[in-house]
């Protein structure tokens, strides 16, 4: 089935590559990854029928051996078709097992796009749902040698307005600050400018307690009087 399902997508993304559209995006993503070709709004509506046929797909291990399936493909397109399947899924679909399923897709392929996508959205949802569960995994998360995994400790309050757990979301920033990789440090700027946006006292508290210093500071700041 797995493969008559990828095989189904291929057929349906195939008449749409994009040789020259497929070289600017590959350019754009630092050669990480090869393209079909597709603009956005193009894959979407060439997926939408396949993604609708997969609702009814209630079984937990093939809706994740999909996913791993097209993860698992050469062109970026297909990651995005996984995570926009993935996010179609409705909550009684989400496990407190997709932990594994998580960190697999967050620790490979990774770049910006893929990471930024999951860990604001399914993640975010996903923590929301099974609290113990996430503290427990984002601690692991935190001190793993891929700083993908890190960031997305950081980022998976975006959505969360007013709700995030500020001590929490300080004391990874606290752990994480002297780390220079840039995508950590675009991070901690991009999780407290969000943050200020709803409690920009608790911002400026962060701020003024911690040595936070150029690009994060700069994007923390950016919505502070």
């Amino acid at each position: 089935m797995i493969d008559e399902t990828i095989q189904h997508l291929e057929e349906l993304f195939d008449p749409f590559r994009n040789p020259k559209r497929a070289q600017t995006a590959a350019a754009y993503m630092k050669h990480h990854f090869s393209f079909i070709g597709m603009q956005t709004e193009i894959r979407r509506a060439a997926q939408k029928s396949w993604i609708d046929s997969l609702k009814s797909l209630e079984d937990r291990t093939i809706r994740w051996s999909v996913i791993r399936a097209l993860w698992n493909k050469k062109e970026r397109d297909y990651h995005y078709a996984a995570i926009d399947y993935l996010n179609s899924w409705p909550k009684k679909y989400y496990s407190e097992d997709d932990a594994v399923e998580l960190e697999y897709l967050l620790g490979h392929h990774s770049w910006w796009d893929s990471v930024d996508a999951l860990a604001s959205n399914y993640l975010g949802k996903w923590a929301l749902l099974y609290p113990e569960k996430a503290r427990e995994t984002f601690e692991k998360w935190r001190y793993n040698e891929s700083f993908w995994l890190q960031r997305s400790c950081l980022i998976y309050q975006l959505k969360y307005k007013d709700k995030v757990d500020t001590l929490y979301l300080e004391d990874l920033i606290q752990q994480m600050n002297g780390n220079k990789e840039f995508f950590i440090q675009k991070a901690i700027g991009w999780s407290l400018r969000q943050l200020s946006k709803y409690n920009s006292d608790e911002v400026i508290r962060i701020l003024g307690n911690h040595p936070i210093k150029g690009l994060a500071f700069r994007e923390a700041s950016k919505y502070l009087d």
